[in-house]
């Protein structure tokens, strides 16, 4: 017997799946964060392969359940859970990504498990992930 197939929840679309141009929101605040991995690098020390599976599972929860909200209300919530902390760019202790341009002057740090954050950049709905900070070693958290 093998596991059994999830079942499908009527209306339970991620937000960003039922936008068109026709009712795409005037503001990109108002849209949930679209998740990429594309600018992180693999073995930084901080990347998903670097994670073990409980941060990965962790990190999968978190970003599923933000994708659900509009970035809006993940900016104007605590930092201390939900919401998102501004780190300026000289508090990053690992290498920035050549692909990442030096008008980047700041990254965004969202929680997913307990104290354990993971840091990227916002460009429109994209959260450009670069680094998972499963061990407090990405940033001064000063």
């Amino acid at each position: 017997m093998g596991r059994p197939k999830p079942t499908k929840q009527k209306g339970k679309v991620a937000p960003f799946l039922k936008i068109t141009a026709q009712n795409a929101p005037a503001s990109l605040d108002l849209l949930p964060p679209a998740f990429s991995f594309e600018k992180m690098q693999d073995g930084s020390g901080n990347s998903f392969n670097c994670c073990e599976d409980e941060d990965r599972l962790s990190l999968a929860k978190r970003m599923f359940m933000l994708s659900r909200e509009p970035w809006r209300k993940i900016r104007g919530a605590s930092n201390k859970g939900f919401g998102s902390e501004e780190i300026p760019r000289n508090r990053i202790k690992r290498p920035v990504p050549a692909s990442v341009t030096d008008d980047v002057d700041h990254f965004l740090s969202l929680h997913y498990v307990g104290k354990k954050r993971f840091i990227g950049y916002k460009v429109g709905q994209i959260f450009f992930i670069l680094w998972v900070d499963h061990n407090f070693q990405a940033y001064d958290h000063g």
